[in-house]
This record gives C-alpha cells, sequence and structure tokens, in this order.
C-alpha cells in the first residue's frame, strides 16, 4: 500500500496505487528572473543603539496602518543578550516607514518572539485589538527563569499596549520551559467552521534538557486575554523530526496547516520542512508533524506561509504561498514558492519569485488585499544575512499562474466540477499562451490528469499528465491566431470552443 498526500494536507492509503516521486514538486514552472525585488530597508543593524535586528513578524491593523515587529539586539547580534521587542508604522497610504517604538524593553533581558495577529472591531473595542505573543528569558546574572510566554494587548492599533501578562499556566506548565519559542511570524484568526473568531498561533517547546521538543498550536477564544495549548506533537517517535519555528494557515476547508523548521539535521542531508494538520480549530492534529518534501532544498531555517488567495472567497484558485531561502546548504536566495493544492505540493527550490538573490533568513507574509502580498524579511549580502530587515510587495501576476509560473496570469478557466479546474493563462511579455489542469483532491483511486492546447492551423499539442495533482504546462505562441485549450481529470473532460483570439 503507497502512502500519498492529498490535496486537503492528509495522507490517505492509495491501494494498487502506480509509483510516485518522492517529492511532491510542481513541474514546469518558469524559475524567476534573476533580478531581485524591489525592497526597502526597514531596520538597519548598527542604527538607533541596537547592534542589529532580528526576527521580522508583521500585520495589517484595523485602521489600515502596516505593523513591524522585530528583536532589538544589543551590544551583539547573539540570540541572548539584552534585546528590546520594537515596531515600526507605515501609515495607510504611506510608503515609508516612522520611527522606532519599543513595545517591550528588555533591562538587560530577552524579550522577543513577536507573533502577532489583529482582532476585529467589536461594539466595545471599535479599533478592535492587536495580540502580541511574546517570549521573555532571563540573562545572567539574573536567576535562570526559563522561557517565559507572554500576552501584550493594544487598543488603539499598536500606538499604546498593556504590560504584558505570563501564560505559563495557562499553558498548562507548572514552570517556564526551558526551551519555548512562540512563532515567529505573525498567528491567526480563524474565518470558517465552528471555531470561527479563533486566534491560534504556533508554538514549540521543551520542558527540560531531556525532554522532546513538542511542536504545537495554542489558541484564544476570548480575543486574546487568555490562551490554551490544544494540538502538540513531541518528536520522540522519529529522531528526523524536530519541528519547530510555526507557521499557522487556514485551509479554504477550514483545517489549519502547520509549517515548522525540522531543526533535526545537517542542511542538505536531511528535509528541514515539516507540516501538520488540524481538523478541530487547533485542539489536536488529525495529521501529526511529517516531513515536507516538496520543500526539501529548503536550508535549517524559520519560513513564513499564508493563504494569498482561496476559491472559497471568490479567488480563481487557491495558492498558498510560502517565503523562504531556497539553497539547502546556506541561508541564500529568498523565493516565494507557490502551492496551488493547499500543500499538497509546491514549486521547486529553483523556481517561484526570487525576493532577494543574496543571503537571507527570517521572514514573514502579509496579505495586502486582493492579488498583493508582502513580504517581511532579513537579508543581507554574502555572509551577513541580518545586515537588515527589508520590505517587498509582490502581486499574484508576479507569482505566475497555476504550474506556468511567473509572468503568466489566468485569463480563463473551465470546470471539471468537483474534479479541478483547466485554466488557461498568458504571458504579456512573452506572448505565450499557457494551459494546465489542477485537480481539487487526490482522494481515492488515482485519476489521470491531462491538458491541452491547440493553435488555430497548428498541431494539438497536449501533456498526458500523471496520476498526480496536475497535467501542464503547455505552451505555445498565437499571435494573431485563436486557440483551442482544455483538460481532464478522469472521465471529467472540459473542451474551451475556438477563441481567445490574438
Amino acid at each position: 500500500m503507497n502512502l500519498r498526500r492529498v490535496a486537503r494536507g492528509l495522507l490517505t492509503a492509495l491501494a494498487g496505487a502506480t509509483a510516485f516521486a518522492a517529492a511532491a514538486v510542481v513541474p514546469g514552472a518558469t524559475p524567476a528572473a534573476s533580478a531581485d525585488a524591489a525592497s526597502t530597508v526597514v531596520y538597519q543593524a548598527g542604527t538607533g543603539g541596537y547592534s542589529c535586528f532580528r526576527i521580522p513578524a508583521m500585520v495589517k491593523a484595523n485602521n489600515g496602518d502596516l505593523l513591524a515587529f522585530a528583536e532589538g539586539r544589543k551590544n551583539s547580534c547573539a540570540d541572548t543578550g539584552d534585546i528590546d521587542l520594537v515596531m515600526k508604522r507605515q501609515a495607510k497610504g504611506s510608503s515609508t516607514w516612522g520611527p522606532l517604538q519599543i513595545v517591550i524593553q528588555g533591562f538587560g533581558d530577552v524579550k522577543g518572539n513577536p507573533t502577532p495577529v489583529v482582532v476585529p472591531p467589536s461594539a466595545d473595542e471599535p479599533n478592535g485589538r492587536v495580540v502580541l505573543l511574546s517570549v521573555m528569558q532571563c540573562v545572567t546574572p539574573h536567576a535562570a527563569c526559563g522561557r517565559v510566554p507572554r500576552v501584550s494587548i493594544s487598543k488603539d492599533n499598536g500606538s499604546t499596549w498593556a504590560a504584558p501578562q505570563v501564560l505559563t499556566t495557562q499553558l498548562g506548565f507548572t514552570a517556564a520551559p526551558g526551551w519555548l519559542a512562540t512563532g515567529p511570524s505573525h498567528a491567526s484568526v480563524l474565518t470558517r467552521g465552528a471555531h470561527k473568531g479563533r486566534l491560534v498561533a504556533g508554538m514549540s517547546y521543551q520542558a527540560n534538557g531531556s525532554a522532546p521538543n513538542t511542536g504545537a498550536i495554542i489558541y484564544s477564544d476570548d480575543r486574546g486575554s487568555t490562551w490554551h495549548l490544544g494540538a502538540h506533537d513531541a518528536s520522540t517517535n522519529n529522531a528526523a523530526l524536530n519541528p519547530q519555528e510555526i507557521s499557522l494557515t487556514e485551509l479554504p476547508d477550514g483545517k489549519i496547516y502547520a509549517s515548522a523548521r525540522n531543526n533535526a539535521g545537517t542542511m542538505c542531508s536531511t528535509v528541514e520542512r515539516a507540516y501538520a494538520i488540524s481538523s478541530d480549530g487547533g485542539q489536536t492534529f488529525s495529521q501529526k508533524f511529517v516531513t515536507e518534501p516538496g520543500l526539501a532544498k529548503t536550508p535549517d531555517v524559520q519560513g513564513a506561509t499564508l493563504a494569498m488567495s482561496a476559491t472559497d472567497t471568490g479567488g480563481a484558485y487557491t495558492r498558498l504561498i510560502f517565503a523562504g531561502p531556497s539553497v539547502c546548504d546556506h541561508r541564500h536566495a529568498l523565493r516565494i514558492r507557490s502551492s496551488f493544492d493547499e500543500g499538497g505540493s509546491w514549486q521547486g527550490d529553483a523556481d517561484g519569485f526570487l525576493v532577494w538573490s543574496q543571503d537571507a533568513a527570517y521572514s514573514d507574509l502579509i496579505s495586502l488585499g486582493t492579488g498583493s502580498a508582502g513580504v517581511l524579511f532579513e537579508g543581507g549580502p554574502q555572509g551577513n544575512s541580518s545586515a537588515a530587515i527589508r520590505w517587498a510587495k509582490f502581486t499574484d501576476a508576479n507569482l505566475g499562474a497555476p504550474a506556468c509560473g511567473s509572468g503568466y496570469g489566468v485569463i480563463d478557466q473551465g470546470s471539471l466540477g468537483t474534479a479541478g479546474t483547466v485554466y488557461l493563462s498568458y504571458n504579456s511579455a512573452t506572448g505565450m499562451n499557457c494551459v494546465s489542469t489542477m485537480k481539487n483532491s487526490g482522494a481515492g483511486t488515482p485519476s489521470q490528469t491531462t491538458a491541452y492546447l491547440q493553435v488555430q492551423g497548428a498541431t494539438k499539442q497536449t501533456d498526458s499528465g500523471s496520476f498526480s495533482w496536475f497535467a501542464g504546462p503547455v505552451t505555445a505562441s498565437a499571435a494573431d491566431k485563436c486557440v483551442t485549450w482544455g483538460g481532464s481529470v478522469g472521465t471529467v473532460k472540459f473542451d474551451a470552443p475556438l477563441g481567445h483570439c490574438g
């Protein structure tokens, strides 16, 4: 019996299936151009009394302002030391960043791992809330205090903050664990299903030096005032798994995709990304952590995920994106990679949208509205990814159409009912058309997937696809010509009439 990841993020046994590739990687995507995306510096190392800034996290406040959080590290760039949790603001409609604001002062200790989330307005809170999870760690000469999870709340879009409240006992610990990390990267508000309105955040912890590391989801049902430990998975059952630095994304069916750094091996010798699935709003894992082969070439580093578009909210297709370095042996070349099947498969390490071609490390992603998003990331020259925290924006068009790659945008689509969708895409820069077929689900008996494109007067081009997730890309130029196109999943077919005349 072969095991195959299905599009809803589960592992389903497929009886009698043919052999599958070990890594689920979207084929045929056009590599992005070598030039970096336009970006601006938000935090520069060696300024404002700080040696460097690390661990970016970002949200869009209810008033439209962008809030960029980071650790402001004094005296050195080490993970332990005198570290403030800081923030900068880009006002709605502006393109510049305001002055640095200290949200939580270090006072010689570590105040870090920012994990913010924005809660919508309510009758008694017209501005809503910005809820900020973080961690406090004592530094010598203070007595050891473990890693203390805390929450801070702002009711004026981040202008002022209530004093941090300790969450240790709320999360079920009798004492602060020896290791604990919230996020880092934004947390989420669930928008679907029975737990709509619930706040969820990633967390990893190790109770003491001999205990296993545990990847977890924590949640709040009272707008961030109190928090509970939900789904958790210890790494004792598999020495090759050590889930840390967990980024959560809600899928269109309401499940939660938990993407984790797999801090278990040496770069390039093990798969350094892992994932888990929760089907009950973060209370338990329906799929515990397993390695994510589609992101196999990502190095040992934090990464961020975001649902950029979804069919149930009006999107032409569902696009889940991942931000991370794309060279397995060091933190280099930050790319945005797409999945069109809810994490079932990902663009390859050389594909996707290139944000920064030099050294890069931690990042966070934020939606900026229909068809656009932004990434806050650590980036610098060779050997110094901590030189700055930078900000870049991109669009759905930058990322490209399903399986067709960067430069293509969807111009038409044909429904295959519950089986999938056939897309016709166009690249205005090259004049090329592209057809791809994407399945909605891989559950049950594997089914053949096909895509075809025929330019008027030319030979029909067909990709026979596979028993996997998609077929294509099938590409052709159709200058001054009309095209027919279509595809199939199993016995369900779509054939478009002659049209889209160039």
